[in-house]
């Protein structure tokens, strides 16, 4: 009779322990904090003369979460690309929105350390790709453009 009774308390001690941590993995969150970084940029659409252009080396960081923190949504994103001679960068300035998948905010580009376009709405998107696919900036008026191959990412 003793020997049963350690025997049921065990299976028990051990079912519980495993509802436990089964419970306790499907409840973990989902990631929700992604990072995209790029060294092989594409295409620059300049915006004061319209021209298409082909980048030659540049570097781009996003980073962004997905769902609203306590402190609200929070991103950063940063690209330069060179074309010949000419150096463009594109940064986030002002925060709209964010998903998985897409930053939506206001941006200043600089074209050679000049700023050409001030505060501009403007989307990146294409962020959720894996690595080897590639993202797009537009701006709303879709007369600025930057693009990269994603080369690496970190999502938590």
């Amino acid at each position: 009779m003793m020997k049963k009774r350690l025997i049921t308390s065990i299976v028990l001690l051990f079912s519980v322990f495993v509802m436990g941590f089964s419970l306790t993995s499907s409840a973990a969150p989902s990631t929700y904090v992604h990072g995209i970084f790029s060294q092989k940029p594409l295409y620059v659409l300049d915006g004061t003369t319209g021209n298409w252009l082909t980048s030659t080396s540049g570097n781009a960081i996003a980073s962004w979460t997905e769902a609203p923190l306590a402190s609200g949504n929070q991103a950063f994103f940063n690209a330069i690309s060179i074309v010949g001679t000419d150096r463009f960068e594109f940064r986030l300035i002002s925060l709209g929105s964010t998903t998985v998948d897409q930053i939506n905010g206001k941006f200043d580009i600089y074209k050679n350390n000049v700023k050409v376009a001030s505060g501009i709405p403007g989307s990146v998107y294409g962020l959720s790709q894996p690595v080897g696919n590639y993202f797009k900036f537009y701006n709303s008026t879709n007369t600025w453009h930057v693009s990269g191959y994603i080369t690496d990412r970190l999502d938590y």
